[in-house]
């Protein structure tokens, strides 16, 4: 169904209520609204469009004549404004359009239009309603009408847009706007019955049942599908004694509780970086400082779902950082129940290291968001992972996970973002999924400080370790590069977390303080974190394996170039170097990053170039911004 409404800015909050009565009864309806206007404001636009989170079955689409076609027109109406003419230009404005509703916005829709929409007006301009007050008037005779001529009301008109546009009636309409002045009261509306005449079918009341008619047409009050408050006294306005007021006002508390919803997300992860007594981990970072921190807004609530309570029966509820978090009670029954109360409207996942959630989701409409962070298939784990020997983090591949996720990608209920490219082919055979899967690029934020000037001089000759002091990072490889090359500082920013007994026993004989340029700095943020990434040359990434770190992208946004053993998106080539693959312990390769580092160390030209890349590229793609209008547009699209 094509339906136009001619307001200004003014009448937007009218116009909702309007398209709030019409989308409750017709949602089984594709429906394209057209608004013809002078303006309609930014903050309104957004109300209109938030309507969707409720309903998906319309889209809306502004249009603005030109003013100057009716700036001969005149307004004898006080509470009409000049938008009310706009209708006549519907014709040309969509020439491809056969037929469409026009409706006034002082109205509520109480039923469905199907009937109305499908109405024969094959042989006619426009159909209609009778305008009883105007037949109570004696004002047909007044512009030249037989008092048994159909006169109609024109809040409510279906137009035969094809038969106007051969018969040339838009032309019409605007040569007699302007030959009837000062012979009509009733402006366009006269216009359009006196243009049309002969030509126009009637409707049944109950599609245009205005105020006269409610007040004499009892019988039809609770059949009328089109609800019409003609006259100058609206149900918004206190004095109105409309008969069916209280209609309009069941609208209006309806349209305050669309525009209110937001889109709840139940965000699923295993740490809240160390919210909640959770890890201090790299999904977690993201989930707590930037998706919990910046995504909730009017529109979307983030809820962060940790996975199974410690208890069988209760759930855990913690609060941080003015998000709520939940483990859910263990008994399956419970955790159903729970999950059917809160009634999530989208899931969101960084990876999944848990299916607790996702298996005792019992509604199939539901769907996941899933971010592709850093996807281990087994191949991952056999050839790169599981190569080291002295010591190994324990092997966290879950077959069942990747096929519950697996099962709901094949049901059409994931959709898939990435912070890489090269990172879909390993989830597409993490997932066991066809390799054209699609998948949209979202990379990760970072906190930029856009007033950060690069300046070598203030550089140091440092290297900065930065990351969890667990296997897969193996620091004892940046400990043995410090060993070797002592005219450099280094320094270690992380801590232990996991597993800290085998990782202590690893890293002991560097601990000890013999190795003077090596500095064990402990888990530090904020501005320290800050100044130590600003004063130093270097990030070094001795990892087995990674996904794309956040730490890579935050020295890279300061000038600290990379330089690694591990290839992502080419960051390493453009914005440091890429030394080759180091599987195993690596202890007999630590030499392949000597001559990297010294380079950068002594070549300020090289150095200076990667690092001023290096600033442009992560301003340009991963700032805050970027990242929160692109996932607030998924999980608007997606949770709707």
């Amino acid at each position: 169904m094509n339906i136009f409404f001619a307001v200004n800015d003014v009448f937007s909050d009218k116009l909702l209520v309007t398209l709030t009565s019409i989308l409750k009864n017709n949602e089984t309806h594709d429906l394209h609204f057209f608004v013809l206007t002078t303006s309609i404001s930014q903050i309104n636009q957004k109300k209109f469009s938030k309507l969707k989170l409720t309903y998906k079955n319309f889209d809306i689409e502004y249009i603005v004549p030109d003013i100057k076609l009716f700036k001969n027109f005149k307004l004898n109406i006080d509470h009409i404004s000049i938008e009310t003419y706009f209708r006549y230009l519907i014709a040309e404005l969509k020439p491809e359009m056969d037929k469409c509703l026009y409706l006034d916005a002082d109205l509520v829709v109480n039923g469905d239009l199907g009937a109305l929409y499908d109405t024969d007006i094959k042989n006619f301009y426009v159909a209609g309603v009778e305008d009883l007050y105007i037949k109570t008037q004696n004002y047909k005779s007044k512009i030249g009408f037989n008092a048994s001529d159909l006169y109609i009301n024109a809040g409510v008109l279906l137009f035969n847009l094809e038969k106007i546009r051969k018969d040339k009636m838009v032309q019409t309409l605007f040569e007699n706007t302007l030959k009837l002045e000062g012979q009509i009261l009733y402006q366009d509306q006269d216009v359009i019955n006196i243009t049309f005449k002969g030509f126009i079918k009637e409707l049944d009341s109950i599609y245009n049942f205005t105020t006269e008619n409610a007040k004499t047409d009892r019988a039809k009050r609770k059949k009328a599908v089109i609800i019409h408050y003609t006259g100058k006294r609206k149900p918004w306005h206190k004095k109105c004694h409309h008969e069916l007021k209280k209609l309009w006002h069941h609208y209006f508390k309806l349209t305050t509780k669309v525009l209110n919803k937001k889109i709840k997300v139940g965000l699923l992860i295993d740490e809240f970086f160390g919210g909640a007594g959770t890890a201090f981990g790299g999904y977690g970072f993201l989930a707590r400082k930037y998706i919990a921190k910046y995504i909730p807004n009017d529109d979307i609530q983030i809820d962060v779902l940790l996975g199974k309570s410690k208890w069988k029966f209760f759930k855990q509820k913690f609060h941080v950082d003015d998000v709520d978090l939940y483990r859910l009670p263990r008994q399956k029954y419970l955790a159903e129940r729970f999950l059917q109360k809160k009634n999530y409207d989208v899931y969101l996942s960084i990876e999944l290291t848990s299916d607790f959630v996702l298996k005792h989701e019992t509604n199939p409409a539901k769907r996941l968001i899933l971010w592709i962070q850093d996807p281990r298939p087994k191949s991952a784990w056999d050839n790169v992972i599981d190569t080291m020997h002295s010591i190994k983090d324990p092997c966290f591949y879950s077959q069942k996970i990747y096929d519950k996720v697996h099962e709901w990608a094949t049901k059409d209920r994931v959709t898939f973002i990435s912070q890489g490219y090269s990172l879909n082919h390993l989830a597409m055979e993490l997932y066991d999924l066809p390799e054209k899967t699609p998948v949209q690029y979202l990379p990760n934020p970072v906190d930029i400080d856009f007033d950060f000037k690069f300046d070598i001089s203030k550089k140091k000759k440092q290297i900065i370790f930065l990351g969890r002091l667990e296997a897969q990072k193996r620091c004892w490889l940046f400990c043995e590069v410090a060993k070797r090359i002592p005219e450099y500082e280094f320094f270690v920013l992380g801590q232990f977390f996991r597993y800290q007994e085998d990782n202590k026993r690893m890293l002991a004989p560097y601990m000890d303080g013999s190795i003077k340029n090596l500095h064990f700095v402990g888990h530090v943020d904020g501005d320290e974190k800050k100044r130590l990434i600003k004063e130093s040359r270097v990030l070094l990434s001795t990892a087995v394996w990674e996904g794309i770190p956040i730490s890579w992208l935050e020295a890279l946004s300061y000038g600290t170039v990379l330089i690694a053993d591990l290839e992502r998106e080419d960051l390493a080539k453009r914005f440091g170097t890429f030394v080759g693959t180091i599987d195993g312990d690596g202890f007999g390769e630590a030499e392949k990053f000597i001559p990297a580092l010294k380079e950068m160390m002594e070549n300020d030209e090289l150095y200076e170039q990667k690092a001023v890349t290096a600033i442009n590229y992560v301003r340009q793609t991963h700032n805050v911004e970027r990242f929160i209008n692109d996932l607030r547009n998924v999980i608007l699209k997606e949770g709707k």
